[in-house]
């Protein structure tokens, strides 16, 4: 189970994250998730991945005492499940598991989260410099030779190779 979705539900677009930051002004965002994924049925443990001591004792913090998502908060969170579905973005939670077996050393995961960038924040600039610095010592998204390995690594099942095109197409022009 991947409650904070491999870090996405972290770092919402401002409007999106302000629903929530609204309505629990002390709860950080991936505590949502976390709190989600702990009040459904029948779940006795919610993994979640942490990079510091920070996202640990956040964890910690709501988890200690942990109080199941009331009806409010639940509507919320099917508000806000609305609003991220209409959201144009690329749902690569940033495992990795598509790059080791890639011919062409395409960085799939940055290239990605430059296009989400462009498209949850609407920053074509500074998205399109990400792409490049990201691929400075590796491939575009356009040197994709489209052999699949990549699409059959990937656990969220995402059509990689047309993806990439998409993203050569806006950013390489």
């Amino acid at each position: 189970m991947e409650p904070v979705k491999g870090g996405i539900l972290a770092e919402l677009p401002n409007q999106i994250g302000d629903r929530l930051r609204a309505y629990a002004p002390e709860a950080s965002l991936p505590s949502w998730g976390i709190r989600f994924a702990a009040s459904l049925d029948g779940i006795l443990a919610v993994l979640s991945g942490m990079s510091n001591i920070a996202q640990m004792q956040d964890n910690l913090s709501y988890m200690k005492d942990f109080k199941p998502l009331n009806e409010e908060e639940q509507e919320l969170i099917r508000l806000v499940q609305d609003d991220l579905n209409s959201l144009d973005r690329i749902l690569c939670t940033s495992c990795h598991y598509c790059e080791p077996g890639c011919p062409m050393n395409i960085p799939i995961p940055k290239i990605f989260g430059a296009w989400n960038l462009y498209k949850q924040f609407n920053e074509k600039e500074r998205a399109v410099s990400n792409y490049n610095l990201n691929c400075r010592l590796r491939n575009k998204a356009s040197a994709c030779i489209q052999c699949g390995q990549c699409e059959g690594a990937c656990p969220q099942h995402l059509p990689i190779i047309s993806l990439l095109e998409t993203v050569a197409k806006e950013f390489e022009g």
